[in-house]
């Protein structure tokens, strides 16, 4: 039986894009086999609208930074060269309402967590990674609590 690739969708900020970019590479690499990642610039890329996407995701990496979490909370967008490239209106209505959605999601800290940082109402904490200061790098028991979240996310219903 051929089975369907799995779609994970990886929200940053421009601010946090270097860092974001190698995560999503890491982990593009360690789940090829299962799931094709993509961020907001490639589904831009494919003409594709971002409300459509983002329900429709097997997984969500939401990446979460001060300038992220201030996005979400007050419910404004991002715009880099006329496009939106984090829309904090949509993930805040998506990860408040869609509570299918929601146990879909990750969210990794790039930058210091604090008490102020948007986190969605009973998130589990299991599903909150902590990349402060740390490497992206083969061996991180970090990233491969990651992954195995992801993993238990993508593989759900088979």
């Amino acid at each position: 039986m051929i089975r369907e690739m799995k779609f994970a969708l990886v929200l940053y900020t421009e601010n946090d894009s270097s860092k974001a970019r190698e995560l999503k590479d890491h982990l593009q690499g360690r789940l090829r086999s299962i799931a094709k990642l993509r961020n907001i610039k490639d589904v831009l890329v494919q003409k594709q609208k971002l409300k459509d996407k983002l329900p429709r995701s097997d997984c969500v990496v939401l990446i979460v930074s001060s300038q992220a979490s201030s996005l979400i909370q007050n419910k404004r967008t991002e715009i880099e060269d006329g496009f939106e490239t984090f829309d904090g209106k949509l993930f805040y209505k998506e990860f408040t309402e869609n509570k299918d959605l929601l146990e879909r999601l990750i969210i990794v800290f790039v930058g210091e967590r604090t008490k102020n940082d948007w986190i969605p109402a009973d998130f589990d904490e299991k599903r909150i990674f902590d990349l402060v200061g740390e490497k992206i790098r083969e061996g991180n028991p970090i990233l491969d609590h990651l992954l195995y979240r992801m993993k238990q996310i993508l593989l759900k219903d088979e």
